[in-house]
């Protein structure tokens, strides 16, 4: 942060960031307290909560001068920006109920090489080479790794919401939530990239530094406004999944009835050839059978994997291809054929086709053609 030497003092937005750093501690004593829901998820957003309400205190101390009085100790709150994205990131995952092994500890790493680096300054101390270690072209160097990693794990927190979003189970809520959480940090480490580039190009007031500040506070407002209108977002309550009833499960057809009954439809459907009919209807074929339309139905879907029209065009197909393959209707109009195959018409013929067979029927009848006329050559 720049230095502004001022004289102790309060303007409204340092108190309105004051007001938000007591909330951002409250929050978080609340959070901490409640053991209901996840509680894991909770001590997460706690410490969240707390990180933000400890950094917007200090901010306003350094902004106001009251910074003299404090320890130079207290400096590595300017750091902890590196900590909140890995706290994030625990905090969604822990919210998707997924595990987080200690190897993942390394995300704090950022922090703790910065913590060890400044350290010396912190309690006063002037290492060997600090002229090295702290000269113009090192701190730039270090601005810019800082603000390398706060900018990626921005954009990591959207990935990562959204490839967990395509096969967890969560309240739409809570996934928006955890969207405009994850926001709230994106617009927190592009406004300290761009407080760091205003710094170290021109000079500006003090409004601008602000907007480091704002989306913290923002998050912080954010927080207590969803937590009272809509109190499960921060419970961490995830529902669990509701179990799929099989669409069959109240059916009394055994197995063995199932492949005997399977058996007759098949003789049936080949010896009969029903499926010629282009008005057939399942309740149709299920009453020839002398089957109900449901015992019907669940005997080609569990058996088959097949639902109603795609049973009948397999044999439909199957005739199809039977008369495209004769000789003496090479010259039948594809349009006839699929009539005579039990097709109402050519867009349902061609799209069945191609479904079944994988080709068309002109790319089918013209392979046909080929192999007869080598069988002629041949002959």
């Amino acid at each position: 942060m720049k230095k502004y030497m001022q004289e102790p003092s309060l303007d409204h937005w340092t108190f309105i960031f004051l007001l938000a750093g007591a909330n951002g501690l409250f929050l978080s004593l609340v959070l901490f307290r409640q053991n209901k829901g996840n509680y894991q998820a909770n001590r997460l957003l706690a410490v969240i909560m707390l990180m933000f309400g400890i950094s917007l205190f200090y901010y306003v101390a350094y902004w106001t001068g009251y910074i003299k009085v404090l320890p130079s100790i207290l400096q590595v709150i300017f750091i902890l920006p590196l900590t909140f994205a890995p706290l994030f990131l625990f905090y969604f995952k822990r919210l998707y109920r997924k595990s987080i092994p200690w190897r993942d500890t390394w995300h704090f790493l950022p922090f703790v090489v910065l913590f060890i680096y400044y350290f010396p300054h912190y309690i006063g101390w002037e290492p060997p080479y600090s002229e090295i270690l702290y000269s113009n072209v090192s701190y730039l160097l270090r601005v810019i790794l800082f603000n390398l990693v706060m900018l990626a794990y921005a954009a990591y927190l959207f990935y990562y919401l959204k490839q967990q979003n395509k096969s967890a189970t969560l309240l739409s809520t809570q996934y928006r939530w955890m969207q405009k959480a994850a926001a709230c940090y994106a617009g927190f480490a592009i406004s300290l990239a761009t407080y760091y580039i205003l710094y170290l190009t021109i000079d500006f007031d003090i409004t601008h530094d602000y907007a480091v500040s704002f989306f913290m506070a923002v998050f912080i407002y954010l927080a207590g406004y969803l937590g009272y209108r809509q109190p499960e977002i921060l419970s961490g309550q995830i529902p669990e999944p509701k179990k799929k009833v099989p669409k069959y499960a109240k059916s009394g057809l055994s197995s063995a009835e199932a492949a005997f009954h399977l058996k007759n439809i098949t003789r049936y459907m080949e010896e009969k050839q029903p499926f010629l009919d282009c008005e057939l209807r399942m309740e149709d074929l299920a009453h020839q059978l002398n089957l109900s339309k449901h015992t019907f139905s669940q005997i080609i879907n569990e058996r088959l994997q097949q639902n109603f029209s795609d049973f009948i065009n397999h044999y439909r197909v199957k005739e199809a291809q039977r008369l495209l393959g004769e000789s003496h209707n090479q010259d039948e109009k594809i349009i006839s054929i699929a009539y005579d195959a039990g097709f109402r018409n050519k867009a349902s013929f061609y799209n069945a086709f191609k479904k079944h067979t994988g080709i068309s029927p002109t790319e089918y009848r013209d392979q046909v053609r080929s192999t007869l006329e080598q069988k002629k050559r041949i002959a």
